[in-house]
């Protein structure tokens, strides 16, 4: 198995890029760069995740702060579809649980780095 496959953090990311897709395909017409940017973050989150897990000392860090930083892009996405009544209650608050969760498990690796 590959790093990313056997830390939680790897596949707790997996997890919310498949609930933010579900969540960006269901907006409705005319917000479809706001779905886009919620995609993007997710799939930052995701991707400098797993290469920054295989990394070593300073780069492992800053990849690790990279999605960090992708996570609370993705959560400020997600406050703003909520804000603007296009994600559901239940659905908001799984994918910002998720999104916590990110940002504890990678500040913990990036303090390890």
């Amino acid at each position: 198995a590959f790093d990313h496959q056997r830390l939680d953090v790897g596949r707790v990311g997996l997890q919310a890029l498949v609930l933010g897709e579900a969540m960006a395909q269901e907006l409705p017409r005319g917000y479809a760069s706001l779905g886009d940017q919620l995609r993007r973050a997710l799939s930052g989150t995701y991707l400098q995740t797993t290469e920054g897990i295989t990394r070593r000392g300073r780069d492992r860090a800053t990849r690790l702060r990279i999605a960090r930083a992708e996570a609370n892009e993705a959560a400020a996405a997600v406050d703003a579809l909520k804000a603007l009544g296009l994600a559901s209650e239940g659905a908001s608050t799984e994918l910002l649980t998720l999104l916590d969760r990110i940002c504890r498990m990678l500040a913990g690796l990036e303090r390890r780095s």
